[in-house]
This record gives structure tokens, C-alpha cells and sequence, in this order.
């Protein structure tokens, strides 16, 4: 079995990630951030902090 890294998000998910402020992005990141501190490790909340992390960075914040 092979297993890669994604290296950026899935062209509908990149859509609505730009579609979204700034603001909506880091809320939406910190609360995942919560809720995998709070032992919440699901593997698509991990993904989807990925996918916001990336399109952060690409804005410069």
C-alpha cells in the first residue's frame, strides 16, 4: 500500500477556502485546535486544519 502526503487541498475544497475571509479561517483553525486538545484527533479535522493552514500561509498570515 502506498501512502503520499497531500500537499494541498482538493480543488472543491480549495474552492470554498477562498470564498472565505481570513477571519472565518483562523476561527474555524482555532477551534479545531480546541477540539484536538480536548482528545478530538479525527483524521478529517486534521485534514481540514492542513487545508487551512496552507491557504493561511498562502495569504501571508
Amino acid at each position: 500500500m502506498r501512502f503520499s502526503i497531500r500537499t494541498k487541498p482538493s480543488p472543491a475544497a480549495e474552492r470554498r477556502m477562498q470564498e472565505r475571509t481570513t477571519e472565518d479561517l483562523q476561527r474555524e483553525y482555532d477551534l479545531i485546535t480546541r477540539e484536538r486538545a480536548g482528545g478530538h484527533n479525527a483524521l478529517s479535522a486534521i485534514n481540514a486544519q492542513n487545508d487551512i493552514a496552507r491557504e493561511l500561509e498562502r495569504r501571508g498570515h
